[in-house]
């Protein structure tokens, strides 16, 4: 398999002998029948004899399960609302790989953030609320509630199934046993991810960004330098912001000016991002997203009035502080989601609401 590209900047991961087949869209054609609509049910699960405690319902939701795991592996950016959907589902996939190996953490505090993140992950693939809420952690594995079929050992049926009867499927599987057998590897290793069975995912380290990827891949290190030096770790933010702002300046001139002298235009963006392709602006914006919401993940979780600490280094440069802020909170719902939870009222934090841009106002208040 490889990674192919759409024309709207999606991206999905393509069968290298079938191109038109992608890892998460075959078993689309193998989607059970929905027993919400039409009469009712009189046929059993496909793998009815495997696990005889299933029932229709139950295999719906599985497959929903199933389909929201493997799209992991797709960009979706269609618009803004999928865009942030995509944003946060990746984001809950990382944290959930590295909660396991945090000690900063108590276990009660990891559980919470695992149920947080999982939850996050669904919410955002989107799925129904059936299939929201149909699992549950018993210890590192992931059950689906009504029935106590272990995520894994469902998937695996489900893969051995349709590899031994491939042939029976032919009108709705292009791809070889082989290439199912693939598929099936795959996906539970995005479930031990998921489950926090498998080494804690990285992202690449580049010169110019180690010292906020630092914190992002070592969430203990984040917590430890926060806890003893605030202001260190309010600098890295600020060091990291000082390039994303300058991007942002860099665009917004080249919006204004897009209607003037475009050979002038050309000029200043080239100047202006000298040693830093789109891409890399790109992976600096990601990566300053990821670390603001690790702040509100991993710290205004527990304790929100800690945002004073980070309104106090900022307030002194309100542009500054007013991009962080307003970032910090329209980037995903995870601080929207925190505030309902935690039942805070916003209307006490005028010194953190008088930072807020209009789309934020526009949300909390």
């Amino acid at each position: 398999m490889a990674f192919g590209q759409y024309e709207d900047d999606s991206a999905a991961l393509f069968f290298n002998d079938h191109p038109e087949e992608t890892f998460s869209g075959w078993i689309v054609r193998l989607r059970p029948k929905d027993p919400y609509y039409g009469s009712k049910p009189d046929w059993k699960p496909v793998l009815a004899e495997t696990f005889e405690q299933l029932n229709v319902y139950d295999e719906m939701i599985l497959y929903y399960l199933l389909f929201t795991i493997n799209s992991t592996l797709s960009i979706n950016i269609h618009n803004t609302y999928s865009e942030m959907n995509d944003v946060m589902k990746k984001y809950s996939f990382l944290q959930l790989s590295h909660l396991h190996d945090i000690t900063c953490l108590n276990a009660s505090q990891k559980q919470s953030l695992r149920d947080f993140f999982f939850f996050i992950y669904l919410y955002a693939h989107p799925v129904n609320d059936e299939t929201l809420y149909a699992c549950t952690f018993d210890q590192q594995r992931l059950i689906h509630t009504n029935t106590g079929i272990p995520l894994e050992d469902y998937f695996v049926a489900y893969y051995n199934h349709y590899t031994t009867h491939r042939d029976e499927h032919a009108e709705h599987i292009v791809i070889s046993a082989d290439e199912i057998q693939a598929c099936k590897a795959l996906t539970l290793e995005l479930l031990q991810v998921i489950e926090g069975r498998s080494p804690k995912l990285i992202i690449p380290s580049i010169k110019s960004l180690e010292p906020a990827i630092q914190l992002i891949n070592d969430v203990d290190g984040m917590l430890k330098l926060y806890k003893d030096d605030p202001a260190a770790f309010c600098q890295i933010i600020r060091d990291l912001l000082a390039d994303v702002m300058m991007d942002v300046t860099c665009e917004t001139n080249a919006s204004a000016d897009s209607d003037s002298d475009t050979t002038a235009n050309t000029d200043t963006l080239e100047v202006a991002a000298e040693g830093a392709s789109v891409n890399s602006r790109s992976y600096r914006d990601y990566c300053f997203t990821v670390l603001l919401q690790n702040y509100a993940s991993y710290i205004l979780f527990f304790d929100f009035n800690e945002i004073q600490v980070l309104i106090d280094a900022f307030q002194d440069t309100p542009m500054e502080c007013r991009f962080i802020i307003s970032k910090m909170f329209t980037d995903t719902i995870f601080l929207n989601k925190i505030i309902r939870q935690q039942e805070i009222d916003l209307n006490e934090y005028p010194e953190v609401t008088r930072f807020f841009n209009e789309q934020a106002t526009e949300w909390f208040l």
